[in-house]
């Protein structure tokens, strides 16, 4: 699709979709990570293009979770957000995630600026150690905004609620 028709692509989206593809995109992102770092250190730091992966995963995590959200944000709470890193902050203050997981989101919205904006380089070993010890939050985020959406109707553009 050109460049030009991702803008129309969006407005077509239900909240429903919107939500659903995020997380399954969330999830298959969670996946590939799992993947990319089960064969131990050693064998992700022999080759370059598992950090590239690594890096472009959670990129993609990243974004997928923000925007969720986002969306969320405004639709229940009338919330703008104004970035990554405030996005994932509101999402805590306003209680669709727990605060700690909020806090580990942060940096890895944080993260994620860095590896686009190339704010310093990223050091691939502890990339891995870190994706290694904290893989689990993308599940935790699924399970506790799938949580709140139990909980909350969202309404959709035309006001209905879901």
């Amino acid at each position: 699709m050109p460049i030009s028709g991702m803008s129309i692509w969006r407005r077509s989206v239900t909240n429903d979709d919107r939500v659903s593809k995020g997380l399954v995109d969330i999830r298959e992102a969670e996946a590939e990570i799992r993947k990319l770092i089960a064969g131990g250190e050693k064998s992700f730091l022999s080759e370059k293009k598992n950090a590239l992966a690594l890096k472009y995963l959670l990129i993609e995590a990243v974004e997928a979770i923000t925007d969720i959200c986002q969306h969320i944000l405004a639709k229940t709470r009338g919330v703008a957000c104004g970035g990554y890193v405030d996005c994932i902050v509101k999402a805590g203050e306003q209680g669709l995630i727990k605060a700690e997981l909020s806090n580990k989101l942060r940096k890895l919205a944080d993260l994620r600026n860095s590896l686009i904006h190339r704010y310093w380089i990223i050091n691939d070993k502890e990339l891995f150690i870190q994706c290694g010890a904290n893989a689990g939050d993308f599940s935790d985020f699924i399970v506790q905004i799938s949580l709140f959406l139990s909980q909350t109707k969202v309404k959709n553009p035309s006001g209905d609620s879901r």
